[in-house]
């Protein structure tokens, strides 16, 4: 499986760090708008948009990808979700984000039906995007992705707020 194109607002560091950190509990919707604005450019009008679901409890989970869908006003779609927890990967390497990560997505059941209705079916679809916040080694990506192809949906490639060098 080859490596997803992504998009990104800025490289994750200094003040971009911040900046993310503090809208994952402050949702300033109007700079989020900002930077949204910023990937957006690269963006068919046409792109539908899968966003990245946490593994916390909804209440506790990073609302992040959720509000960046909403941001660039594009059809959205929840149709992955979390079938196991996972441990906060800010201190793993790549091999150890990897393993965290894989098989920790499945299809949402409620959007398996809209995904093969005749009308919307999104093996057609050519311009599906991943949402995500930050992207550092694509582990979390790659997972979500796997799920996604393995069910006959290509994706496009992976927007997102920040990625590490």
């Amino acid at each position: 499986m080859s490596p997803l194109p992504w998009r990104a607002a800025s490289w994750y560091g200094g003040a971009m760090r911040r900046l993310i950190l503090s809208l994952r509990r402050n949702h300033d919707i109007d700079s989020l708008q900002a930077i949204c604005r910023i990937v957006e450019c690269d963006l068919p009008q046409d792109s539908l948009l899968i966003p990245i679901p946490g593994w916390k409890a909804k209440s506790r989970s990073n609302p992040l990808p959720e509000l960046m869908c909403r941001c660039l006003e594009r059809p959205t779609r929840q149709l992955l979700q979390r079938c196991r927890p996972t441990v906060g990967q800010h201190r793993l390497n790549r091999r150890q984000r990897v393993c965290n990560q894989h098989g920790s997505f499945k299809l949402n059941k409620a959007s398996s039906q809209w995904t093969n209705h005749p009308c919307t079916n999104l093996r057609r679809q050519p311009q599906i995007w991943l949402v995500d916040d930050i992207v550092t080694t694509g582990a979390t990506v790659l997972a979500a992705q796997q799920v996604l192809q393995a069910s006959g949906i290509s994706i496009q490639g992976v927007l997102c707020l920040a990625r590490t060098p």
